[in-house]
């Protein structure tokens, strides 16, 4: 049990999922250039890219590459809603965050995903109904507690859509939902919707309207049977009271 409440306790540190895949670009000696760069990360021409320093101020890409090579380096990454826009920032260990370039989330990014079945989810074809969205992976411990909670939670709510959203592959994402039973609509490969919705903790609940606009997010998972068991209460208090508050803004 003791291991498994350390392991919480780290998934519960910031994670920016692309900063796995920039760091080791910067390792070879070789001169690097942005339209590599850009390559090896997989972002297209259209996707306008920022730089800032240790300072949080803006740098050319020469700059950023600079700064990437300091010891303990690493990059924070941002993304805009429309997914248009990344901002990456130089960062060391135990540096607080720079500010996000980009105005705070208000509504469901656009999306068109598949899910562990093959067939698409859509932002547009969950309007309609509230939707609380799960952010997890497969190794994180308090998502894994959660799962039997979960499951009986969404079950007691019909009215609502239910997606829990991953950056693991399908074949990574459909051996978790086997072995723990997890059965809410699963989508994986999420790696880009996730970065939008600036996911940096996990796990992560958001809770949108009908409409898809934001009402709340909040942090999930357990660290031990006992938070377990109070994830449904808790959970079930944060998201009814949200929708209430949102009902009654309307009626206004």
């Amino acid at each position: 049990m003791r291991a498994m409440k350390s392991a919480a306790r780290m998934v519960m540190l910031p994670v920016v999922l692309l900063a796995a895949l920039v760091t080791p670009v910067f390792a070879a000696d070789a001169p690097l250039t942005e339209d590599v760069f850009r390559q090896r990360l997989g972002f297209g021409a259209t996707v306008h890219m920022a730089y800032r320093d240790l300072a949080c101020n803006a740098v050319k890409f020469d700059g950023f590459t600079a700064g990437m090579k300091e010891p303990g380096a690493h990059a924070d990454v941002d993304r805009s809603p429309d997914g248009k826009q990344i901002t990456m920032t130089v960062r060391k260990r135990g540096m607080p965050a720079c500010p996000s370039p980009y105005p705070p989330i208000t509504e469901l990014p656009p999306f068109d995903l598949r899910d562990l079945g093959g067939k698409r989810v859509t932002s547009a074809a969950l309007r309609g109904k509230p939707t609380l969205i799960n952010f997890f992976f497969s190794t994180c411990v308090p998502c894994i507690l959660e799962v039997k909670p979960l499951n009986q939670f969404a079950a007691q709510r019909p009215q609502v859509n239910f997606l829990a959203v991953t950056f693991d592959e399908a074949d990574v994402a459909r051996a978790f939902v086997d072995r723990f039973g997890f059965r809410w609509r699963i989508v994986p490969d999420a790696r880009d919707f996730i970065d939008r919705v600036r996911v940096k903790n996990y796990p992560m609940m958001a809770l949108f309207d009908a409409q898809g606009r934001l009402l709340g997010t909040r942090q999930g998972g357990a660290r031990d049977e006992l938070e377990a068991a109070n994830v449904g209460p808790q959970l079930a208090l944060w998201m009814d009271g949200l929708l209430r508050q949102n009902k009654a803004a309307g009626a206004k």
